[in-house]
């Protein structure tokens, strides 16, 4: 079964890729929106169908899974894949390693495609005229994973450097809206409008103009600026403490107003640090009439992140992907924070021998032969990186 595909075959104009970004940021505060930005970024780049997954760590709560173009029994199918997903882009190893800022093409890290007998390919990609994939990172911290991946179908010209080029473009932004997406209340805004939600989030919001005035700051805003230790506003207009901070911010936030498309990575994550030294970022994301009810003068919303949350291994979702039973993901958890056999015995009340026999049983679920391969695994899918970036 072969979807619709169409071929790029000229680069995204200005005007185009500003629409896409639009898009993309419009997701970022109504999830509801997806379906319509991905399939946009799937006709513009020229791919037969794309898939976006965003999950929240440690919790493993899935945030965001919407495809394009994917029939329904294949689209029910996908979620049972996990594990051979993984294994079909090199192994968690390969994926973990995969830089931030480029797409990866599925056929450069695994060049025998053709031959494969990986599951998934063969019981989901290949019916459908599957013959490559172009995957965009979303996240790949201590608070979420996540992705947005195009296939091209047989019939179709092999995945070129235009289209490579163009997706590199997305990707600042669709980082940006999974970072806004991780922060927010997702089940509540998918209920309600944005500015209904924002005196109801944890999270601290300002919605400020071009020239930083504030418009509006949640009570989690107003409560960071009562601190005194970070942000203040004064005359109206949102400082923050350090000057270099301060220019940062006033450079995000005035480049939102005059070319959304042009922000790239300047308002993601630009770095604070509180009194006690933990990490933080300040995140810009633009805004532009229509969406929510806000202000016309408003440009940007300002949100203000932690980072200070110490290490907690995905046990969850690492369950999830390899089948683990709870007493084999409950030793994964204690080997994955550095506990030897002795000591994981100890904290969970069961013999060494227990301890090993799960070993066993979690190395060959998970394609690991060693102690070591089970905490870089943890890490690859849980490591916090400070500001949120």
């Amino acid at each position: 079964m072969q979807q619709k595909q169409v071929v790029m075959r000229s680069p995204l104009s200005m005007e185009r890729l500003s629409e896409l970004i639009g898009l993309i940021y419009d997701a970022a505060i109504d999830p509801s929106r997806w379906s319509v930005a991905i399939e946009e970024m799937r006709i513009a780049l020229g791919f037969a169908t794309a898939a976006i997954r965003l999950q929240a760590l440690p919790s493993g709560e899935v945030l965001v899974n919407v495809t394009s173009n994917i029939p329904q029994p294949y689209v029910d199918q996908m979620n049972s894949y996990g594990a051979e997903v993984l294994e079909l882009w090199g192994g968690m190893a390969a994926v973990g390693s995969l830089p931030m800022d480029r797409p990866a093409v599925l056929s450069q890290l695994n060049p025998d495609l053709d031959t494969t007998t990986n599951r998934y390919f063969v019981e989901c990609g290949k019916p459908q005229g599957m013959i490559d994939s172009l995957a965009l990172p979303l996240a790949r911290d201590g608070r979420g994973l996540g992705s947005l991946a195009f296939s091209r179908h047989v019939g179709a010209a092999p995945i070129n450097d235009l289209q490579i080029e163009a997706a590199q473009l997305l990707i600042p932004h669709l980082q940006r809206a999974a970072t806004i997406n991780r922060l927010l209340d997702m089940a509540a805004i998918a209920r309600a409008t944005f500015q209904t939600v924002l005196d109801t989030l944890t999270a601290p919001i300002f919605l400020t103009t071009a020239d930083l005035q504030v418009v509006h700051a949640n009570p989690a805003a107003h409560a960071i600026v009562a601190g005194g230790e970070l942000l203040n506003i004064r005359n109206g207009v949102l400082v923050a403490n350090v000057s270099a901070v301060s220019s940062a911010l006033a450079v995000a936030v005035a480049q939102a107003a005059r070319d959304e498309g042009a922000l790239a990575r300047k308002g993601l994550g630009v770095p604070v640090r509180w009194q006690d030294d933990s990490a933080g970022a300040l995140h810009v994301l633009p805004l532009r009439p229509g969406r929510g009810s806000f202000d016309a003068s408003v440009v940007a919303a300002v949100f203000v992140a932690r980072a200070d949350t110490p290490f907690v291994a995905p046990t969850a979702l690492v369950a999830a992907l390899f089948g683990l039973t709870p007493a084999e993901a409950r030793v994964f958890e204690q080997i994955a924070v550095g506990r030897t056999v002795e000591e994981t015995s100890e904290v969970l009340n069961i013999g060494r021998s227990t301890v090993r026999t799960h070993l066993l049983r979690l190395f060959e679920k998970t394609g690991a032969r060693r102690q070591a391969e089970l905490v870089q695994l943890a890490a690859s899918l849980a490591a916090p990186l400070a500001g949120l970036a």
